[in-house]
């Protein structure tokens, strides 16, 4: 694969009041060994000064914060500026010569776009905007990236090195660990048990080291991979459609790859490709996606993807299962949200 070009990776970022984590993955990702890729900032109508502190660190300067007190970057950054509307409402052909353009006019490969949102769409419609312009600028493939993550400087060359080479693979996604423990599995992706509401996820809590047994091309198989990080060929976006916007946060990953591998390609995890994922830093600022979200949204993926005794089984053994941990919390707020989340994944319409 040394030998021919590089396919063109779009990296799709989703803001949201989060510049400081933002922008320490930027700094890993503008570190990176590949090649061909540009990066797409989705901000979804942030409230704090998230636009701003990013727009000055596309132009080289030294965006400072508390925890993180200084950056690297100073060379400025070949810097697009759209609303939501201008970015959806560009012309396929209008944008490929603007890309011309700019590639006779730039010395490197660093192209960077900022599409700023009226409104919060939720974690995948945010997504999927990204995902329509860099259909619109010719990706051949996209990878969607949490804000709170670093990457590593070969991640995606490995990612790539790997789905390129097999038909078969439609998303790929790298070995996580966690941010704050570098040397701990998070995911090395999961498995979904539609009978019970479970999820296990491989390998979470090993020692990166404890895993080195697999095979030689440490291609492990799952039913989802994170949406924390994943990448999808061209042609499985065409084929398979993009996120659900209906999830809003949380189970839209899992219903994409559970879409994906029924329309015949597999979902695996890249043992090889590492990043570092913090904890929930975005859903965290807001209580209740945590607490209602994830209950819902389980809902309306089993009522979707399950078969009819899978469902019924799910729906007696999932409040079995939940509840004693949602009492263990005696808080009323938690139970309220338990309940309505599970009432409201019953009635939500499935639209995808």
């Amino acid at each position: 694969m040394d030998d021919v070009e590089w396919p063109k990776v779009f990296i799709i970022i989703l803001n949201w009041n989060g510049w400081e984590d933002t922008i320490e993955c930027l700094e890993s990702l503008y570190s990176i060994s590949y090649p061909n890729y540009d990066v797409i900032i989705v901000d979804n109508d942030s409230q704090d000064d998230s636009l701003a502190r990013i727009r000055a660190y596309a132009r080289g300067e030294v965006v400072e914060s508390a925890s993180h007190p200084h950056n690297c970057r100073i060379e400025p950054l070949n810097v697009t500026n759209y609303t939501r509307r201008e970015a959806e409402d560009i012309q396929v052909a209008t944008l490929s010569k603007k890309l011309a353009e700019e590639s006779r006019n730039k010395a490197s490969n660093a192209s960077f776009v900022i599409i700023q949102n009226e409104q919060n769409f939720g974690y995948p419609e945010g997504n999927n905007i990204g995902m329509r312009y860099a259909l619109k600028a010719s990706a051949d493939y996209v990878l969607l990236l949490n804000n709170d993550t670093v990457v590593d400087k070969h991640f995606l060359t490995e990612l790539i090195r790997a789905a390129d080479t097999d038909a078969s693979i439609g998303v790929i996604g790298p070995k996580i660990c966690w941010y704050d423990a570098p040397n701990v599995i998070q995911s090395t992706g999961a498995r979904i048990d539609f009978w019970t509401g479970r999820i296990t996820i491989l390998n979470a809590g090993k020692k990166d080291g404890e895993i080195s047994h697999f095979a030689v091309d440490k291609l492990l198989p799952a039913d989802f991979v994170s949406g924390s990080c994943f990448l999808i060929k061209r042609k499985v976006i065409e084929e398979v459609g993009t996120l659900d916007p209906t999830y809003f946060c949380y189970g839209e990953d899992l219903d994409w790859c559970v879409r994906i591998s029924r329309a015949g390609y597999r979902v695996i995890c890249d043992l090889n490709s590492k990043i570092w994922h913090k904890k929930n830093v975005s859903t965290s600022q807001v209580k209740r996606f945590t607490e209602y979200y994830p209950h819902r949204n389980w809902v309306i993926n089993v009522r979707k993807h399950a078969r009819v005794p899978q469902f019924i089984t799910f729906l007696l053994l999932y409040p079995a299962y939940c509840i004693p941990g949602v009492l263990k919390a005696r808080q009323f707020s938690t139970i309220r949200c338990f309940v309505r989340g599970f009432i409201d994944g019953l009635l939500t319409p499935i639209t995808s």
